[in-house]
């Protein structure tokens, strides 16, 4: 039987990550034999990735974990690696604080919040953007202190300059997936400021470029989107159609957060999903 090498199979196990298999994608990691510790470390940060982008979805818990042995098995090294292994952490750490009790609900903005820990989490993600190896990582840093800034910390215009850093960042390297990421977010606050037209037509860009990279959950999440935008503009019957779709579809994956946003739209009570 042939060999695989550890970047192949972590690349293999990101693929199913981005298709909401994030089971199998655990089983691939646990499978593999590295060949060296060089390789144990790919791998556990790739296990760890995919640890994490569960939690997120499922609020499963077993990011903690994961991290704790990706950072055993990268020891002290200081390459592309260990940045990879912070920006996980960094993805975990927002993720914690933006679900808080882990009831499946996320808490928007800073009332209630522990300023310090959002400030904290800023100046990492500042960090991660300034360090940075190459424009797609850059893009990704810079989209996540985006997401800080207005999530956690209510400032909204300190993450619209972040996404649009990114959506370049992103342009530059040909990472169709970041992309996406900062043109949702963009298409939010074009709809928050009223130009629905120009929000409909970076939302409908962020789909593409999440259908063409094969994510099932950023596409479901990016299907919401446009189900509460054709809400907020009339179209009940379509938004309709399109949460339950979500509903289905997220129950399939086992998600805890976007079944409940599109019951509550379905409902008549639906709030953004963020």
């Amino acid at each position: 039987m042939a060999e695989l090498s550890a970047a192949a199979i972590a690349g293999a196990a990101r693929a199913l990550v981005l298709a909401g298999r994030w089971r199998l994608a655990a089983e691939l990691l646990d499978r593999a034999v590295p060949a060296d510790e060089g390789e144990r470390a790919v791998l556990a940060v790739a296990d760890a990735e995919a640890a994490v982008d569960q939690d997120f979805w499922e609020r499963t818990g077993g990011g903690s974990t994961a991290l704790d042995r990706a950072t055993a098995a990268v020891g002290g090294d200081q390459g592309v690696l260990a940045f990879d292994l912070e920006f996980i952490r960094l993805k975990h750490d927002y993720a914690s604080e933006l679900f808080g009790a882990g009831d499946g609900e996320p808490s928007w903005g800073p009332d209630g919040r522990d300023r310090g820990v959002a400030e904290r989490l800023s100046s990492r993600a500042e960090a991660l953007r300034d360090s940075a190896p190459d424009a797609s990582r850059r893009a990704n840093a810079a989209f996540y202190a985006g997401v800080i800034a207005e999530n956690l910390r209510g400032d909204s215009a300190a993450g619209r300059a972040c996404f649009q850093e990114a959506l370049r960042c992103g342009e530059e390297a040909g990472d169709g997936l970041i992309m996406s990421y900062a043109l949702r977010h963009l298409g939010y606050q074009e709809a928050e400021h009223g130009d629905r037209g120009r929000a409909r037509d970076m939302l409908q860009r962020s789909m593409e470029l999440r259908q063409r990279a094969g994510c099932v959950p950023l596409v479901l999440a990016q299907q919401f989107a446009l189900a509460e935008l054709a809400m907020d503009t009339g179209d009940v019957a379509w938004a309709r159609t399109a949460a339950d779709l979500v509903r289905t579809w997220g129950r399939a994956l086992g998600d805890t957060w976007l079944v409940p946003a599109a019951e509550s739209l379905l409902s008549g009570s639906a709030g953004s999903v963020g």
